[in-house]
């Protein structure tokens, strides 16, 4: 008996040194799994090239999708917060403005006053404001939310800048502005973001009528190929001081010309229009316009 005794004994001690870096790696690999629960960020690993490795790796494997899942909701939830939160402050001044005419036409139009068409025209122009600013709140949003470009879709540029001066036209038509256009015989295909481009060359075009002058003038120019292209909006209005340039395209910055036009604007179009136009690879640059004004160029350069 003793003999079978001490060869029992033998196997079971071989048995549980043998099981003893594999315990250790289970509790290891446990440990770091646990961690998970508790918000760790640190890294996965069991060291070998068995099923205990290989389960440490899919473990690792999905800690690295879950925590990207995470950052990205992290990321849209503080940014539809920041939406909610600008929008709500922001947007208050302007209707505050809105309502303000138009209770102001109601009374006159109970006391019994002729008005002409020109009464409507404030209402309009805070109407039109409260609209751009929403459009750019949810383009910032939109902006902040992603690193980079969430669309990359074929765009035929020709047909954009024709929908973006059409749409302005009426604004500058009120203002007693002429806006034109002019694009190349042959279609210019960019691939990009069309929401965002249209809404960078809406800024844009919006500002030049904005701050210019009855009986001011805005071109909106496309030339080049595929390849190389420049989108120009000429305008000649005041301007932006030469020292002003790089900061006007930081958000909530604006140039003093404008703080005295329009006080309660934002700041955000110029920002919005250089922010897109980097994350599609292109460059933007301001310029005085020859005989005064200001010439914004979104450039693609050929590669």
């Amino acid at each position: 008996m003793l003999p079978a005794f001490l060869v029992a004994l033998v196997v079971i001690l071989v048995a549980l040194f043998a099981a003893g870096p594999i315990v250790r790696r289970v509790r290891q690999l446990t440990e770091s799994v646990r961690k998970l629960g508790s918000g760790s960020e640190e890294p996965i690993h069991v060291e070998g090239n068995d099923e205990i490795a290989e389960l440490g790796t899919a473990f690792e494997q999905s800690r690295q999708t879950i925590q990207a899942q995470l950052t990205s909701l992290r990321e849209r939830e503080s940014a539809l917060r920041n939406y909610i939160a600008n929008t709500t402050h922001d947007v208050m001044l302007p209707l505050s403005v809105l309502q303000g005419h138009l209770v102001s036409l109601q009374q006159r139009i109970e006391a019994g006053e002729s008005l002409d068409a020109k009464a409507i025209v404030p209402s309009i122009e805070e109407s039109q404001y409260l609209g751009s600013l929403l459009h750019n709140l949810n383009a910032a949003a939109r902006l902040e939310a992603a690193e980079g470009l969430t669309h990359r879709d074929p765009i035929d540029l020709n047909p954009l800048v024709e929908r973006v001066v059409e749409r302005h036209r009426p604004i500058a038509k009120r203002k007693q502005i002429a806006l034109e256009a002019a694009v190349p015989e042959s279609s210019i295909e960019f691939h990009g973001d069309l929401t965002l481009l249209e809404q960078a060359l809406g800024n844009v075009v919006q500002n030049a009528i904005r701050y210019n002058q009855a009986e001011g003038h805005v071109a909106v120019i496309l030339a080049g190929t595929a390849k190389a292209w420049t989108l120009e909006v000429v305008d000649d209005g005041p301007g932006i001081a030469e020292s002003d340039r790089a900061q006007v395209l930081e958000p909530s910055f604006r140039g003093s010309e404008a703080r005295t036009r329009h006080p309660h604007g934002m700041g955000l179009g110029l920002h919005i229009a250089s922010d897109v136009a980097k994350r599609h690879g292109l460059r933007l640059e301001l310029s005085d316009t020859k005989g005064g004004g200001l010439t914004v160029r979104l450039i693609r350069d050929a590669e």
